[in-house]
């Protein structure tokens, strides 16, 4: 009776292994299925041909040829056409303030008078000075033609006359040097004078800067630019960082360098300046010299600067597509908003102007611009055709409504 539960069991063990191999077995036949159809995806994608390159959107623009000189940036100073500085001559005490500080004097207009009473009293008595010495000259004469009076005293009495004239000639002079005029039309500067104020001889009292419809600005240049500019060369100034260039002309070139720094002065002159500019104003003069030197125009977003150099994309054509090709070039100043480029890009040849970031050397790329012309064109034509299709349907359908009526119409005469 003990055996009977001993086979019972056993055969359930049995069972339960056969069960469990079946399950292993099963889930490796799984496995083994799901590596197979993922090595035939692997091997199906492998023989597949590869995606359609997409192309880099970017805005392109064609070199133009242009010529441009050297160039040597220098600091000037403006000056005005005429410029002085007032003082007086004589002694005396202010009596009258004609001018303003800051303002405009024209030609021989009085600026200040200084007290000349003496000088007027003095005069009156060298006047009757010399009316009494041109009657005992008219005297002396007369006795001299009556051989009444010796040569010697007649030229005594010529002298007394020219002496008393010349005391009235001086003393006139001094007169005038009490007042004193503009030479010029100008700007007066700024002073501090005030009525009944002492001046001593040679008292500096304002300046005087000329007002013209020109003026000139003085620049030091290095010898070698100094060598290659003349007369009549043209220079540009610049007002602050975004001033635009003025043109001035030299007139004129220092006889000498300097014996210091060896470069040489000039002078030009700019006509019609802005009213910004003030003599004594600090400029920035551009002074171009040599020969004129060939170079290719682009825009200054196409340049890309790296650790290996200055690059540009140029845009080709191969095998019918547009592919860019990076080139070292070598820039040479701007024109804003371009640069010079004087090698590494040929004239007509096309550059990648905006995107460049986004291009690498021999990306597929295709001109916004163009593309966007295209789909315009497209548009255009698109809304023809519809308009010409439409008015076609109206034609139709209004023949056709002509031809109802002129049917109804008959049956009716019937």
């Amino acid at each position: 009776m003990n055996q009977v539960p001993v086979k019972r069991s056993r055969g359930r063990g049995l069972k339960t292994a056969v069960g469990s191999i079946g399950v292993l077995v099963g889930v490796l036949a799984l496995l083994a299925g799901i590596a197979y159809a993922k090595g035939r995806q692997i091997q199906a994608a492998m023989s597949a041909p590869p995606p359609p390159e997409m192309p880099v959107a970017v805005t392109v623009a064609t070199a133009k040829p242009t010529t441009f000189r050297q160039t040597s940036v220098v600091i000037g100073n403006m000056l005005a056409p005429e410029s002085i500085t007032v003082r007086n001559e004589l002694a005396g005490a202010v009596v009258n303030v004609l001018m303003q500080p800051g303002g405009e004097v024209e030609k021989d207009a009085v600026l200040i008078q200084l007290d000349d009473r003496s000088e007027q009293a003095e005069l009156k008595s060298a006047e009757a000075s010399r009316k009494l010495a041109d009657s005992a000259l008219q005297r002396a004469r007369r006795l001299n033609q009556a051989n009444a009076n010796s040569e010697s005293e007649l030229d005594v009495a010529e002298a007394e006359l020219t002496r008393a004239e010349a005391m009235i000639d001086e003393l006139r002079v001094r007169i005038d040097k009490k007042t004193l005029r503009a030479p010029f039309r100008a700007r007066v500067g700024l002073f501090d004078l005030h009525m009944g104020e002492y001046l001593v001889a040679g008292t500096e009292i304002t300046t005087l800067e000329g007002i013209a419809d020109y003026l000139n600005v003085d620049f030091a240049m290095p010898s070698h630019v100094a060598d290659a500019v003349q007369i009549g060369d043209q220079v540009h100034l610049r007002v602050g960082a975004s001033g635009l260039p003025l043109p001035a002309t030299i007139v004129a070139l220092d006889a000498s360098a300097n014996a210091i720094s060896r470069s040489v002065t000039a002078r030009a002159r700019l006509e019609n300046p802005p009213a910004i500019l003030q003599p004594n104003d600090s400029v920035q003069v551009t002074v171009p010299y040599g020969p004129p030197i060939p170079a290719n125009l682009i825009p200054a977003t196409a340049i890309r600067r790296g650790p290996s150099g200055t690059l540009v994309y140029v845009v080709s054509e191969r095998e019918g597509q547009m592919r860019a090709e990076s080139r070292d070039v070598v820039v040479a100043g701007s024109e804003d908003p371009n640069v010079r480029v004087v090698s590494g890009v040929n004239a007509g040849e096309v550059v990648v102007a905006d995107g460049s970031f986004k291009v690498h050397d021999g990306a597929l790329v295709a001109d916004v611009n163009a593309v966007t012309t295209t789909a315009s064109i497209k548009k255009t034509r698109l809304n023809e055709n519809t308009d010409l299709n439409e008015n076609t349907d109206l034609n139709e359908n209004t023949g056709l409504d002509e031809n109802t009526s002129l049917v109804g119409n008959a049956g009716a005469s019937n």
